[in-house]
């Protein structure tokens, strides 16, 4: 046979020198009270404006009232003026005839080509036209004369969407090398 041990629950025993927690109802009052009191202390010392006089209905006393400006006309005023275009955008409207507007499908195909850089020396367009080659581009120099000087512009293209000229930009520009985008048709 097993005997088993009997356990007694013990009381939780109390350190001297402890105190039991403050309830949360008396700490609500005692919160609300000092709050009135403060109030009371803050209206008596004139920090808090006092209410409005009301007049009885029955005493004809003069109320000294404070003159206020009527401001609404100015105000709306100023308001036609910040937002003019609300009115003028529908005036501006332009109609056009349906027979003017081509579909996608008649007009001229479009390329565009990205001007990497405008040179006045060959050598600088060739080092670009290089560097242009490590990131996998294949770039092309175009030599023109212009009001007597001779430039050298480093292109890349022609490419048949905008998107695709677009993603090879941002590229380039991840690499430090900023490039400008032309339509050509």
């Amino acid at each position: 046979m097993v005997t088993r041990k009997k356990t007694t629950r013990r009381k939780p025993v109390r350190k001297a020198g402890s105190s039991r927690p403050m309830p949360g109802w008396l700490i609500l009052v005692v919160g609300m009270l000092m709050g009135l009191l403060l109030a009371v202390a803050a209206y008596v010392a004139g920090w808090v404006p006092k209410p409005p006089q009301r007049s009885t209905a029955g005493q004809n006393q003069p109320v000294n009232k404070p003159v206020i400006e009527d401001l609404s006309q100015e105000l709306q005023s100023q308001r036609k003026k910040k937002y003019d275009f609300y009115t003028v955008l529908p005036e501006m409207e332009v109609v056009i005839d349906k027979d003017e507007i081509e579909p996608a499908s008649q007009r001229e195909p479009s390329s565009y080509i990205l001007q990497v850089g405008s040179f006045k020396s060959r050598q600088d367009a060739e080092s670009l036209k290089a560097q242009l080659a490590l990131l996998g581009q294949q770039a092309h120099i175009q030599t023109l004369d212009v009001n007597q000087t001779r430039w050298h512009r480093v292109r890349l293209g022609p490419f048949d969407s905008a998107r695709k000229a677009d993603s090879i930009k941002r590229r380039l520009q991840k690499n430090g090398i900023h490039a400008l985008m032309m339509k050509e048709k």
